[in-house]
């Protein structure tokens, strides 16, 4: 899974190792997404790419598994996301 953004201020695409390299900044334009916050911002970034990464891993293997006798709720694992995303953007629509 690659998680991307997108610079409020110039408009282009990142990924958060790009954000991490740059400080919390964006590395296009250089501005920071929050300057009081860059630490929180990268450390939080950081471990969304690499929990986004174990959960693909995840249910890859579970799909691998031949014969599985059960499913999972999409919704189960959709709607937290979709509320944690619907949160950013709630918070980026009042700044």
């Amino acid at each position: 899974m690659k998680i991307r953004g997108t610079c409020a201020n110039c408009g282009r695409e990142f990924l958060p190792e790009q954000v991490t390299d740059a400080g919390g900044h964006c590395p296009w334009c250089g501005k920071a997404f929050n300057r009081d916050y860059t630490a929180l911002l990268v450390q939080a970034l950081q471990q969304a790419d690499r929990a986004g990464d174990v959960l693909e891993d995840a249910l890859k293997d579970i799909a691998s598994i031949e014969e599985l006798a059960m499913d999972i709720d999409e919704e189960s694992v959709l709607e937290p996301l979709r509320n944690a995303l619907e949160a950013i953007r709630r918070r980026r629509a009042r700044v």
